[in-house]
């Protein structure tokens, strides 16, 4: 719950602290007194986008400070104290700071932090009940983690479908262009096979025709190197026979043993390098047959890549490429009908996914029509009839939408004996306000919220209506800390805490206040609520009746 607000600098808030308990706190003031600014302020830390035109004239920077104590749940499920401090500052500079216990937070993580503790109400959520593509996130907000794992699910096989629907159509365009080039591939393909390029094949060639072109310098070399290891200028076998002399007295001393083993190693590796230099001496031979060939072959596969300006490996990645594309334009249909089949079974596999999601909705649309209907009859709305009614387009006829498969429309009766009919169509102001007040007690209890700000979300209501809604404001405030902004006697006679707004002049500027109200204070602000003008003793004596019940 929200403990106490510091607003510094904020629109018409020059410095403002506010002090809140557990229960309802009504917020009552006269349009324009700065009720907005202090729910704005609000939002802030709730993860609103900050706006630098909110700062103060004449000021450089906007601070918004919230001191919130979690429940211990809460406490586990975020890894946070059970006290934490929310600060928001906006600077004319366009530097942004978001803090949580001095912490510096993203707008993301803020708002998935604030989610847990509470939820805020604006004067025009209301409007989204005219527009039945805000109707899916009142049905979600029932088990929102089931439907967020469900919804990650259908928007990858979606994602799929797409860029295979996509390529599908690429092709079908790209086929007249491509018969053009049919004739020019075919030549292309016919060059490259004839030189049955093989990878690495020009390397191989430039290393053995080097070796060719060498031939005399490389014979004459291994000779020279054959008759100095077998000479009689020098001899082999005396290594051995200094090995074997050193290996008479390798007990003595360790340097005499490693000396006779260095002295042996070398013994069997020159050896051995003489054998090899012998067998490169007899298995050497130059074929002038095969070094033409191979002039011929290089000089070919030099012309080749110097026309395809491309490497010989790259050729033949080339190769099979316009293979597969003049394949496509030879045998087009059958290209065109293979991608067809993998656009129609990438769609299989998100319209499959999608029903998943639609079969978790329909639970949940029968369970929150079912608690609407329970919480409408204790807002005077006793004979309501509410239904969340699907649309049930065939297979072919479903698109896959971004929210899903599923389009869904709320359908209401309000008067005994009347037919359902769409709620945008016959609701009233003060029916929508009414039922948007059971969709938020419904989120907020659902979700086991700590608070919920209601923005006047009793507007459009009168008479016993409000005394209803009053009533039902106080039992939801049993759960929870509720804060309303209301223009209802009703309702801020039933608070347990009671602030008014003022704006005052200060200075030349005009200054938004708070102040809780004593008993005195209250009378006289309901009495204000209650008249038309000027205070009248009737209305003080409606206050002083509403208070006491």
């Amino acid at each position: 719950m929200l403990k106490s607000l510091k607003v510094s600098h904020f629109a018409l808030i020059e410095d403002l602290e506010i002090e809140f308990e557990s229960g309802l706190t009504a917020l009552t003031g006269e349009t324009g007194a700065g009720k907005t600014i202090i729910l704005e302020s609000l939002h802030l830390l709730f993860g609103k986008r900050s706006d630098q035109q909110m700062i103060r004239y004449g000021e450089q920077k906007a601070v918004v400070v919230g001191f919130f104590e979690l429940r211990n749940d809460q406490q586990e499920l975020l890894g946070l104290p059970k006290e934490i401090i929310v600060r928001r500052e906006i600077d004319a500079s366009g530097r942004h700071v978001m803090k949580i216990n001095d912490d510096i937070v993203t707008l993301n993580k803020l708002k998935e932090i604030m989610s847990i503790l509470g939820n805020i109400h604006q004067q025009n959520d209301s409007m989204t009940l005219m527009d039945r593509s805000y109707y899916l996130s009142f049905v979600d907000q029932v088990d929102q983690s089931k439907i967020d794992e469900l919804m990650h699910a259908y928007l990858l096989k979606r994602s799929t479908y797409l860029d295979k629907k996509k390529a599908f159509e690429h092709l079908k365009n790209k086929k007249a262009d491509s018969v053009e080039k049919q004739s020019f591939l075919e030549y292309q393909i016919k060059e490259l096979e004839a030189l049955n390029l093989i990878p690495d094949e020009k390397q191989q060639l430039d290393d053995e025709l080097n070796k060719l072109k060498n031939y005399d310098k490389i014979m004459n070399q291994l000779q020279n190197a054959y008759q100095y290891l077998d000479g009689e200028t020098y001899q082999i076998d005396h290594i051995y026979d200094a090995a074997a002399a050193l290996d008479k007295i390798s007990n003595l001393d360790q340097a005499y043993k490693d000396m006779h083993e260095r002295l042996s190693s070398s013994y069997y590796e020159i050896d051995d390098v003489k054998s090899q230099v012998f067998n490169q001496i007899e298995s050497l031979d130059f074929d002038q047959d095969r070094f033409n060939f191979m002039q011929e072959r290089h000089f070919d596969l030099i012309k080749i890549e110097q026309k395809y300006q491309k490497e010989i490996n790259d050729l033949i990645d080339y190769y099979h490429e316009i293979k597969k594309e003049l394949l496509m334009i030879t045998d087009y249909d059958q290209y065109l009908k293979e991608a067809k089949q993998e656009v129609d079974d990438a769609f299989n596999q998100a319209y499959d996914s999608g029903l998943k999601l639609t079969s978790l909705r329909k639970k949940l649309a029968k369970k929150l029509a079912s608690d609407v209907v329970l919480e409408l009859k204790d807002l005077d709305l006793d004979k309501a009839i509410f239904e969340i009614e699907f649309d049930e387009a065939s297979k072919e006829e479903k698109n896959l939408l971004e929210t899903g498969l599923d389009q869904i429309e709320f359908m209401i009766s309000l008067n005994e004996g009347e037919p359902i009919k769409p709620l945008a169509r016959v609701a009233s102001g003060g029916e929508r306000a009414r039922f948007m007040f059971a969709l938020k007690s419904i989120y907020a209890k659902s979700n086991q919220l700590s608070m919920l700000v209601l923005d006047e979300i009793d507007i459009g209501i009168s008479g016993k209506t409000a005394a209803k809604v009053a009533i039902k404001m106080a039992e939801l405030s049993k759960l929870m800390q509720l804060i309303v902004i209301t223009h209802l006697p009703q309702v801020a006679a039933k608070a347990d805490h009671h602030y008014g707004i003022i704006k005052i002049k200060e200075n030349n500027r005009m200054v938004t206040h708070i102040n809780k109200l004593a008993m005195d204070q209250r009378i006289e602000m309901i009495g204000m609520m209650l008249s038309d003008e000027k205070l009248s003793h009737f209305a003080i004596e409606q206050a002083k009746m509403l208070l006491k019940k």
